[in-house]
């Protein structure tokens, strides 16, 4: 969990993101202010012929590309320590509970890109190879938490919006049981495949632990 705990501890990428998109606000502003005394100053017919002006113009696109793209990253990093402070929660209060948290720590890691393995293998980990979250069949396994749920427009389909653990959204597609199984508010492990829209959900799992204290490994298809 040492990644998790980086995320949550080094704000330092969000500070810098914040003050590039603060640094690039700050140049468009002035350049747009030059922009108006400059063009106050020429008359109409000559503004496009002027060198400054076309200059400063360029500059100006400059500056809104840049504000651009250090608002995105800045939002990106945002959710995804939003993502890991609820992580930390949720964990936390399972060790609180005195719940089993093996399989929550194995998908937080996974989703942090760690290399985990389990205690039960880890006499055999230097003889088996690592196991990815895509599988040979070109399907693909996540966690997430599902934000909001709708009907699809095919009868028995759902189309849920779901953010990973990294923090990125997805609209994931589910009909039958694997519909029935996204829940607003709940984290779920889903087997899914890209489509055209969203992903395919072909199973959905709760990230959650039976009465017992055991993971609950029960899967809906």
């Amino acid at each position: 969990m040492q990644k998790l705990m980086g995320v949550l501890i080094n704000t330092a990428e969000i500070e810098t993101a914040a003050h590039r998109a603060y640094a690039s606000r700050c140049k468009i502003y002035d350049l747009d202010a030059r922009i108006k005394a400059l063009e106050a100053a020429i008359p109409p017919n000559q503004r496009t012929s002027s060198p400054e002006l076309v200059k400063l113009h360029q500059e100006l696109n400059q500056a809104r590309a840049e504000y651009a793209a250090s608002e995105a990253k800045l939002e990106a990093l945002k959710a995804r320590h939003a993502g890991a402070v609820a992580l930390a929660n949720l964990l936390a209060a399972m060790v609180q509970a005195g719940k089993d948290t093996v399989e929550l720590e194995a998908a937080i890691a996974e989703a942090l890109g760690e290399k985990q393995v389990p205690p039960a293998k880890q006499g055999q980990a230097d003889s088996q190879p690592a196991q990815n979250a895509q599988a040979n069949d070109g399907t693909e396994t996540g966690t997430f938490t599902v934000l909001e749920v709708r009907s699809g427009k095919s009868p028995g389909v759902v189309r849920a919006y779901c953010q990973a653990i990294d923090g990125t959204k997805h609209a994931v597609y589910a009909k039958n049981g694997a519909g029935q199984a996204l829940t607003v508010g709940k984290m779920v492990k889903i087997r899914y495949r890209q489509g055209e829209k969203g992903l395919i959900a072909l199973s959905v799992s709760p990230v959650q632990t039976s009465n017992t204290g055991l993971p609950d490994d029960r899967r809906i298809r």
